[in-house]
């Protein structure tokens, strides 16, 4: 069933950046960690649906990562959206770029 007033989530699309080392995996830049200590600071505050890496193979840190990642979380609008994805500290190093999207969820659980 269409759930015409379903919520409204924000996609946020990362992907490298003009500081991106190439031929470096995506755990092994620099600045990671400072990204994952961000994105665990927007899941401590109850702002992220889900998060995470985009995959070339299965397995975790054990799989193969591909380059970028991608993040649905909530915001009031696309503005404070924006502001959030842009605060990572590694969009702002230039190791990541991101693009912010709407999403209207009308198939949901």
């Amino acid at each position: 069933m269409v759930d015409e007033n379903g919520p409204h989530y924000f996609v946020a699309f990362q992907t490298p950046g003009p500081k991106w080392v190439a031929g470096v995996k995506y755990n092994e830049q620099p600045d990671f960690f400072a990204h994952v200590g961000y994105m665990t600071e927007m899941q401590d505050k109850g702002l992220t649906v889900l998060s995470g890496p985009f995959m070339e193979k299965a397995g975790g840190l054990n799989g193969m990562l591909a380059d970028g990642g991608m993040t649905i979380f909530r915001a009031a609008d696309l503005e404070e959206a924006t502001r959030i994805a842009t605060d990572d500290p590694t969009v702002a190093s230039g190791m990541l770029s991101v693009e912010v999207r709407m999403l209207w969820v009308p198939f949901h659980e």
